[in-house]
């Protein structure tokens, strides 16, 4: 019954509560969600939740999904990449440990004074390389993402945390 609908037929019948509508719609883009999110990924248990996430946003969003070329999947595949950058953020915050965590965790006390030792350089920072640290090094951002957050242009974010790491190291090698 919908395989000979368009794209922008499955989203109005959806809109109207047709579930066999939307079900086709997924059907028909899946397995194209499911293989780029599993090419940035490269998990197929990653890529089934991100591809299960991006029809659950799909659903939520029938009214703002715009139809590209008589097809929802240019729309699918950015909400697929959106998806997938909040898939990663919140892996990175899973492997952030504070450094009053770290402290009373059994197997990283031999690196709580290069924790605090770091902690103490990046609050010699200014106010602009010490958000940049934040966002790129413990949030997990990426330049484009931190140059966006603070209102820069991304390769300032690149040059700065360039200099910031040449700068750690010329400490650590004691020219600073």
């Amino acid at each position: 019954m919908y395989e000979t609908d368009s794209d922008e037929q499955l989203v109005a019948r959806a809109l109207r509560s047709d579930r066999g509508a939307f079900a086709a719609l997924m059907s028909r883009h899946s397995k194209a969600v499911y293989l780029f999110a599993w090419g940035v990924t490269r998990s197929t248990s990653d890529a089934e939740d991100i591809t299960q996430d991006v029809f659950v946003v799909a659903w939520a969003k029938l009214r703002d999904i715009r139809i590209a070329g008589h097809s929802a999947l240019p729309w699918l595949l950015v909400t697929c990449r959106n998806t997938i950058r909040n898939h990663v953020r919140r892996e990175s915050y899973r492997g952030v440990v504070s450094l009053d965590e770290a402290i009373g965790t059994a197997g990283v006390a031999g690196h709580v004074d290069e924790l605090r030792w770091v902690m103490h350089e990046i609050t010699k920072l200014g106010g602009v390389d010490q958000r940049i640290c934040t966002l790129c090094l413990i949030e997990g951002y990426s330049y484009s993402e931190a140059a966006a957050q603070i209102g820069i242009a991304q390769s300032a974010v690149a040059k700065r945390v360039e200099r910031i790491r040449a700068g750690l190291r010329a400490t650590v090698r004691g020219e600073a």
